[in-house]
């Protein structure tokens, strides 16, 4: 988060999202790319549900630290743990997800993080009266 921004702002974009967007040609970056190649499209779509979940956890990071995580995230994306394993392996390698944060035992991104953020500026924002009126 940006340092700049106010802690009504870094508080709000903690919370749970309605939505976050989602890049039409997302399949194209580099890091979904080598995602793609390596798990296939059943990979790729994990990924969305992961972001599906990431937004709509408090702080945007869902925990897997505990064997009780990793069954309800095995739940959620249709997988047994070694699969499991093996897509959290992959999504570090190709920098979907940080490597220090999966290490701590949750799955976060980067990109979801600037998400939350611009969500949070809307919400403060909104709060505020939407955005400042011209003068004259």
């Amino acid at each position: 988060m940006d340092s700049l921004d106010s802690p009504e702002v870094q508080d709000a974009s903690n919370e749970p999202m309605l939505y976050f967007s989602h890049d039409a040609d997302a399949a194209l970056d580099i890091k979904c790319r080598r995602l793609i190649r390596r798990l296939g499209f059943e990979g790729y779509g994990r990924w969305w549900r992961l972001c599906e979940l990431m937004a709509s956890t408090e702080g945007h990071a869902v925990p897997c630290a505990t064997d009780e995580d990793r069954e309800l995230l095995c739940d959620e994306l249709h997988c047994t743990d070694e699969e499991l394993s093996r897509f959290v392996d992959v999504l570090t390698d190709v920098g979907l997800v940080p490597r220090d944060v999966a290490c701590e035992g949750r799955l976060a991104s980067e990109r979801m993080a600037e998400n939350a953020l611009r969500f949070g500026r809307r919400r403060v924002n909104g709060r505020r009266g939407g955005r400042p009126r011209k003068n004259g």
